[in-house]
C-alpha cells in the first residue's frame, strides 16, 4: 500500500472501538473453529464452517474497509494508558499499525524481528506505519577503497 495510502487514511479512523473489538474477536474465533473442524472428515461440517468465517470476515472487512488499521490489542492498551495518565513503553509485534493522534507522547517499542525498538511517538508521525521507524536491517558501511586497492597487489 506504501505510504500515500495510509497517509490518505489518516482522518478515517475506527469511531466505535467496543464494535471493532468485538467483530476482531469473533473472526479469530471463527477461524480457530475451521482450524479445529479441517481435522474431521465430515465435508459437509467444514464447508458449513467455512462459510460461516466467510460472512464473518465480509462483515469485518466492510467495517474496516478504507479506514487507518490499528491493532486492537494495542489501540485498547494506549487507551487505557490516557485514561490512567501512564507513559509505560508499550511493546507490540504490530508493525503494520498506523499511527493514530491518540498514539502522541508515548513510546511504543515495535519489533523489529531481532528485538523491539522504542519510538517516541510525536505528531509529525501520525499518519505512519510502525514499522517504518523500526529499520529490519542493518547497514554495515562499503569497504574502503584503499582495502581493496591492497587485497588484489
Amino acid at each position: 500500500m506504501g505510504f500515500r495510502g495510509a497517509w490518505n487514511k489518516r482522518n478515517k479512523l475506527i469511531e466505535d472501538l467496543d464494535t471493532f473489538l468485538k467483530l476482531y474477536k469473533k473472526t479469530q474465533k471463527a477461524y480457530k473453529k475451521v482450524r479445529k473442524v479441517e481435522f474431521s472428515n465430515n465435508d459437509e461440517l467444514i464447508e458449513n464452517a467455512k462459510k460461516r468465517y466467510q460472512e464473518i470476515w465480509d462483515e469485518f472487512r466492510a467495517f474496516v474497509n478504507k479506514k487507518a488499521w490499528v491493532d486492537p490489542k494495542l489501540w485498547a492498551t494506549i487507551r487505557k494508558m490516557n485514561q490512567t495518565g501512564d507513559r509505560k513503553v508499550v511493546k507490540t509485534y504490530s508493525r503494520d499499525s498506523q499511527v493514530i493522534s491518540e498514539f502522541v507522547n508515548h513510546t511504543i517499542a515495535v519489533h523489529n524481528g531481532k528485538t523491539f525498538v522504542p519510538i517516541y511517538i510525536t505528531p509529525e508521525m501520525v499518519g505512519h506505519k510502525l514499522g517504518e521507524f523500526a529499520p529490519t536491517r542493518t547497514f554495515r558501511s562499503h569497504p574502503d577503497k584503499s582495502a581493496k586497492v591492497v587485497k588484489k597487489k
